[in-house]
């Protein structure tokens, strides 16, 4: 759909800030679920047969479990809670053998056990005690915990700790930080990201997740593909993670964290990035221990966090200040029945109200100049999850979850009165009192519920349940003053013809928007599945799921419906040598993704969306810089009536949901020093995407081909009349045949693929990566990977990063067919090389340093200019693969400059009675390397004259800052 912007970006909050990206890289893992929030232990006790009992002993907990082998001698303890176990095997009541194990988030640990008095080392002639790989499932990613983040120069927030995963890129800036990440080609808006089971993304658009502080996190989890059947809702990557917990030891804590920059990037075209100033202080304050001493636990942290930034805008004229105190408090509470019976209760508040204040700005004299006044930003919400497992008899477990994800977004400037006025003159300049574009009132809710049964049966693992979320989304938008004006004095903008705009062709485009109401979204699904431990060299996973996702309308009514979506999942893992040395694996699966809340918003809440165009002289204006003396009007272009549409003209009934294959072709394997090697192949391929297309042209041709127009229904208008380009606008499967409503003739019409003129939206990701881990032993630890990638294709997905739009699923992409000329080629998503490199080292005296490098080949660019025939497609501006009348596919032109950076930290560790003290400096991009990271790709503007900003630079890479840390704990 049409995009929704102020000029170039220029309004509203424009966030210049510096993102230090920490990059940290661990191999292969696999056995890693998406929304997993516990791990298990698997193992044989050697010599056994049938009924032997073994017990898993929480260590910080003191709860016991027990189980009893099969007749191989084999034994399982499946969704526990992550942490240290000792594990023992009993004989007539008394311990023969026992093992301490670490369980980590969603890792199975793989152990043998002795049925003797003697120790196990006796009966074991080969292999090792415990398994030094997982070799459970194929999956792919990486688990760290945050303690081991404590020793890296690693931003504290979830996507800097995605960006450790191979095949990971940030996005583009203009999307803001909060995950902010592309997952082996997929659009930045197509990943999930879940606490203790709860699902914090942002279901609107796709952009963003709820925020928590990084001292809450426990275990972290980034899931890079090949993920079961039991999860969906992801064509990306999962960022998954695990809260701290209590436990029978009483432990409390606090730490303080100050960042700031050192350096700033240089200025562009759009900003003046020397004003910048970004700073932050946070203060964490924790307490665990038990509630009734090994049934009952709790730990709870309160957090305070002030920010503190500056901008301001060459090109705008603008300047921003902004400041956000923001409190959160979080609690987590284990609870233990029995020792069968666990469970545990999460939640926490994020709610925050940052405050923006707008100051006039000159760009020639660096001058801040008159404050125009404050908008506030109202985000975050109440937050919980309640969750109960139980373990039936020796073999079956089921798991209960229901929780709720709340949102506020509120944006509320002081001076929503006031129009908003920009003026054209090679530039987009903000004119008058107004401070923020739109003004906004709205929150998100999220009802999820999850019901999980495992069975265990000989070999098999067998798995079922419902993964279930309603998500009603309230929103109301209007333009600050109900306008937007802009004023294209010398006419080299709007592109008035003389004969409607006599004087030099000054004239001015009105924007009228409105949009409102209450939207709910269904996403339901079931899986099946079972893994085969077929022998002790081979699992084979195969498992099924099938989803719906329903979308009303601001009426109540469905909107969209896709149901029986079924999506097959495979995986494999051949372990060569039996002990967990090496492992072959491989994944095959079909990935579908919900339709966003955001589409119910705009294409089906009764929005408003004119351009109006009049001739103007040029020079009158009002106290508000908006224009006076106003002439006749020369054109109007309706996107949107302020009607609710009939859901059955914006849908095609023929329509799929959007999903994705996968497949995955790995082998890992563990040297006898016990680093790990790893090679992997990767192929990803969109097989639907679900688009807004208009259809103007194709009912045009339909109708004159079939001459069946009746004009008497639509008061003698013909066809050409009603569809002028922008008048319906439908969801459908691009390069599909579409069967839809006009409401005009009150009939359904098919139109064919040839007829509607678009393309099939392509998108395919090939890479092979190569890791490399040697683990810390106690003095160094070193960890590295290259990936090799290409994407490319003629959609990049959920968002379009060409022109900054995250209207998820109604980008301008399809709007057209001329827009999707020429439009195939290297996507805003392809890094060709990366490499990433980490490592630390502990000295004698207590000192460690931690380095991070990153590099990484550029963004592929083009040229964005008016399309030479296809009318519609030129309405839009400067939105086509044109430039000067001539193709330019889609980033033809070259890339960007490579990005290095090299991060370091020095940290201090000393132990006082019983207090654990720690201090620590981080520099990063310790030599300010300032490459661009993205040029200005509109080569005309939207008049088609030549655009003088063209290849300039519109951003750099994140510039040297630094962080400054102290931490106490008490155990």
């Amino acid at each position: 759909m049409f995009k929704l912007t102020s000029a170039v970006n220029a309004a509203g909050r424009v966030m210049y800030g510096a993102l230090a990206v920490a990059i940290l890289l661990f191999g292969l893992t696999s056995a890693v679920y998406a929304q997993q929030a516990t791990g298990s232990i698997r193992g044989t006790v050697l010599g056994a047969g049938e009924g032997v009992e073994v017990e898993a002993v929480d260590i910080s907990r003191g709860v016991t479990r027990s189980r009893t082998t099969d007749a191989n001698g084999e034994f399982r303890f499946e969704g526990i809670q992550t942490g240290d176990y000792e594990l023992r095997v009993l004989k007539s009541g008394a311990v023969v053998d026992s093992a301490v194990v670490d369980v980590g988030l969603a890792a199975v640990v793989v152990v043998n056990m002795g049925y003797t008095e003697a120790d196990v080392e006796e009966i074991i002639v080969t292999g090792s005690r415990v398994q030094p790989m997982d070799t459970s499932i194929a999956e792919s990613g990486l688990i760290v915990s945050s303690e081991v983040l404590l020793e890296m120069p690693i931003e504290r927030d979830l996507t800097s700790v995605a960006m450790m995963a191979p095949g990971v890129s940030l996005g583009d800036y203009r999307f803001g930080g909060v995950g902010n990440v592309s997952f082996a080609g997929a659009s930045i808006a197509e990943n999930t990201s879940y606490i203790n089971g709860l699902n914090l993304t942002n279901f609107r658009t796709g952009v963003g997740f709820s925020e928590v502080p990084f001292e809450f996190y426990d275990t972290l989890q980034v899931k890079t593909g090949g993920y079961s059947a039991k999860f969906g809702r992801s064509l990306g990557g999962v960022m998954n993670a695990r809260s701290k917990s209590g436990s029978n030891d009483w432990t409390a804590g606090a730490n303080v964290y100050y960042t700031d920059l050192i350096d700033t990037s240089p200025e562009t075209f759009l900003a003046a990035n020397d004003q910048d100033v970004d700073q932050e202080t946070e203060l964490n304050v924790f307490l665990s221990g038990p509630i009734l001493k090994d049934h009952l636990f709790f730990y709870v942290l309160a957090a305070d966090s002030n920010v503190e930034q500056e901008y301001a805008g060459n090109q705008s004229g603008r300047g921003y200040k902004y400041e956000a105190d923001e409190t959160f408090w979080g609690l987590k509470l284990d609870g233990y029945i029995t020792e069968n019976h666990h469970f545990e209760f999460t939640a926490f508040s994020d709610e925050r109200t940052g405050v923006e204040g707008a100051y006039e700005f000159d760009p020639d004299t660096d001058q801040w100049g008159g404050y125009l006044g404050d908008t506030f930003y109202e985000r975050g919400g109440d937050n919980w999850i309640a969750t109960y497992t139980g373990d039936f008899f020796n073999d079956f477990q089921l798991s209960v979850s229901y929780g709720e994800n709340k949102q506020n977004r509120t944006t509320q400037p002081a001076t929503a009165v006031y129009p908003v006025v920009y003026e054209y003159d090679g530039g987009f300049v903000a004119q008058g009192p107004w401070t923020n574009f739109f003004v906004e009132e709205g929150d998100d809710k999220r009802e999820m519920t999850r019901v999980d049964l495992t069975w265990r049966l000989g070999s098999h693992t067998l798995s079922g349940g419902l993964d279930m979320e309603t998500n009603t989304a309230n929103n109301a938008t209007i333009l600050s003053g109900g306008v937007y004006w802009l004023k294209d004095p010398s006419n080299t903008y709007n592109d008035c013809p003389l004969s409607a705009c006599p004087d030099g062709g000054a004239n001015v485009r009105r924007r009228t928007y409105e949009s409102g109401g209450s939207f709910e979204t269904n996403s339901d699904a079931f899986y099946i599945q079972d893994v085969w431990d077929i022998n002790e060299n081979w699992s084979v996973e195969v498992g099924v799921r099938n989803e719906t996702f329903e979308n009303l309308n601001g009426l109540g009514d469905t909107f969209v419906e896709v149901d029986d979506q079924w999506a097959p999942r495979t995986a494999f893992v051949w372990n060569p040598d039996g002990v967990g040395q090496n492992k072959i694996f491989g994944n095959w699966g079909l990935y579908y993704l919900p339709i966003a809340a955001n589409t119910n918003i705009r294409m089906s809440g009764g929005e408003t969306y004119i351009h109006d165009y009049f001739a103007w002289d040029g020079v009158s204006v009002d106290a508000n810089q908006a224009p006076t003396n106003v002439g006749a009007q020369w054109d109007q272009v309706i996107f949107g009536n302020g009607e609710v549409p009939d859901t059955r003209s914006t849908t095609d009934r023929n329509l799929e949901a959007m999903y994705q294959s996968e497949f995955i072709l790995g082998y890992s394997f563990v040297t006898d020093t016990g680093i790990e090697l790893g090679i992997k192949g990767i192929y990803r391929e969109l097989e639907t995407t679900i688009e807004d297309v208009a259809i103007d042209a194709a009912v045009i041709d339909y109708y004159n081909s079939n001459g069946s127009w009746d004009d008497s229904l639509v008061g003698g208008d013909t066809v050409e009349d009603v569809f002028g380009g922008f008048h319906q606008y439908v969801l459908t499967n691009p390069g599909q045949e579409m069967d839809v409503y006009i409401p005009e003739q009150e009939e359904f019409i098919t139109l064919t693929a040839d007829q509607l003129g678009y393309p099939k939206a392509e998108r395919k990701y090939e890479a092979v990566e190569l890791t490399f881990d040697r683990p810390f032993d106690g003095t160094w630890s070193l960890s590295a990977s290259y990936t090799w990638a290409n994407s490319e294709g003629n959609h990049e997905g959920y968002v379009k990063s060409d022109n900054g739009q995250d209207d998820a699923g109604i980008t301008q992409n399809f709007d057209q067919p001329g827009l999707v000329d020429y439009s195939y080629g290297k996507l805003p998503t392809h890094r060709e090389h990366t490499i990433k490199v980490f490592g630390s080292y502990l000295f004698g005296s207590g000192i460690r340093v931690g380095t991070n490098f990153f590099w990484q080949t550029g963004r592929p660019y083009g040229c964005y200019g008016v399309h030479p025939t296809d009318v519609f497609a030129a309405d839009y501006g400067a939105d086509s693969h044109f430039c000067g009348g001539l193709p330019v596919p889609r980033g033809s032109l070259g890339e960007t400059p490579d990005v290095m950076k090299f991060d370091l930290g020095v940290q201090y560790n000393w132990q006082i009675s019983d207090f654990d003290i720690l201090f620590a400096f981080d520099i990063f991009n310790l030599f300010n390397s300032a490459n661009p990271t993205l040029y200005n790709e509109f080569g005309e503007t939207d008049s088609g004259v030549p655009d003088d900003d063209f290849l300039k630079i519109q951003q750099y890479q994140a510039p040297r800052s630094m962080r400054l840390s102290a931490r106490v704990q008490w155990d």
